[in-house]
């Protein structure tokens, strides 16, 4: 199956997202040894990129050629 073809589902898209939501949360916050200020600026920045990722995602797929 075509990787585009795949990524113009938004169900795939949104999984995606919330699996870098849980890996970036789980390796920075959680097994990193960070101070508290930063796991706070940590979770925000992972947090915009859930929202970030699948919009990117979308941008791509919508910039593909139509061969699929």
């Amino acid at each position: 199956m075509n990787a585009v073809r795949l990524l113009a589902n938004p169900a795939v898209r949104w999984a995606i997202a919330f699996l870098y939501l849980g890996t970036s949360l789980t390796l920075l916050v959680g097994l990193g040894d960070l101070p508290r200020a930063d796991q706070i600026a940590v979770t925000i920045a992972c947090v915009i990129g859930f929202f970030v990722v699948p919009i990117a995602l979308k941008g791509y797929v919508d910039s593909a050629p139509d061969r699929y």
